[in-house]
């Protein structure tokens, strides 16, 4: 069996690429979407936020990804790649501490040889159109937090382009965006606990595991989408949809963050769809 490219689609959220903190990664045996955390820190890596050099790190590692791993092999791989970084700039300690400085990001993997999707954080995908998605609570509840802040602030006489200029409800929630990396990788489960790649071990709880029968269309996408549909242009424009009647991403799709002026959208995104075939030939 061989995979075939249906579509790919990577954008920077500022459009400017090099600020893209999400990457696509295709090969043979692997294909991937890798979602790099928005940055809550003011510590960079060489220059580039935690999550630019994060999803960074992890394409490079995926093409090192032993054939025959396991999901726990894969996410073991990927978050000792990551750990190397803390390593060489010695600030493992740092990173322990402080979990919302670590280098962080979301994926979602197809493994040819193990017929199986893996994901860890909130990344989307879709198979043969049947969705699956893997969002956190806290996440929602943030989200409800800012979507009432800003609904208050309205009432108060402020307008949603004010709003945009300087979103007062992403400010607000900011501080517990960063409180809520205490439950990132936790090993003490809870409902708010989390996974993601960052350097430090995920609970197996936190791999979520989808295994295939004879898929034949696969799409995997980040969460700068959404709704994921079973082609680029619907998910697109059920995103220009959303940009356009709700701004703010407050109301009909509720998020941490809006679409800020200048912006294409609330946040990066990448889209891949790819085709299962019997043999490169067929």
């Amino acid at each position: 069996m061989c995979m075939k490219v249906i579509e790919q689609f990577l954008k920077s959220k500022t459009h400017n690429e090099s600020d893209c903190e999400d990457s696509i990664f295709f090969s043979e045996n692997f294909a991937a979407v890798i979602d790099g955390v928005t940055t809550k820190s003011n510590l960079k890596y060489a220059n580039k936020t935690s999550g630019r050099t994060c999803s960074e790190l992890i394409k490079k590692a995926l093409e090192d990804l032993p054939v025959n791993s396991t999901a726990i092999q894969a996410v073991e791989f990927l978050t000792s790649a990551v750990f190397s970084l803390y390593k060489e700039l010695g600030i493992q300690e740092q990173v322990l501490n402080s979990p919302f400085e670590r280098a962080s990001s979301c994926i979602a993997v197809y493994s040819r040889t193990k017929n199986e999707i893996w994901m860890v954080g909130d990344c989307q995908c879709r198979i043969d159109g049947t969705y699956y998605s893997n969002t956190k609570l806290i996440d929602s509840l943030l989200s409800d937090i800012r979507s009432l802040f800003i609904q208050a602030e309205l009432k108060l006489g402020l307008s949603v382009e004010m709003i945009q200029a300087n979103d007062s409800g992403r400010e607000f929630i900011t501080p517990q965006l960063k409180r809520q990396s205490l439950f990132q990788n936790s090993l003490e489960k809870n409902e708010f606990t989390y996974g993601v790649i960052d350097g430090f071990k995920v609970p197996e709880s936190e791999i979520k595991v989808i295994k295939l029968s004879s898929p034949t269309t696969i799409i995997l996408a980040t969460d700068g989408y959404p709704r994921l549909f079973d082609t680029l242009s619907q998910s697109e424009s059920y995103l220009k949809k959303i940009l356009n009647n709700d701004p703010l991403c407050f109301r009909e799709f509720k998020s941490t963050k809006g679409l800020k002026p200048g912006n294409n959208s609330f946040d990066d995104r990448a889209f891949l769809s790819f085709r299962l075939k019997l043999d490169s030939g067929d």
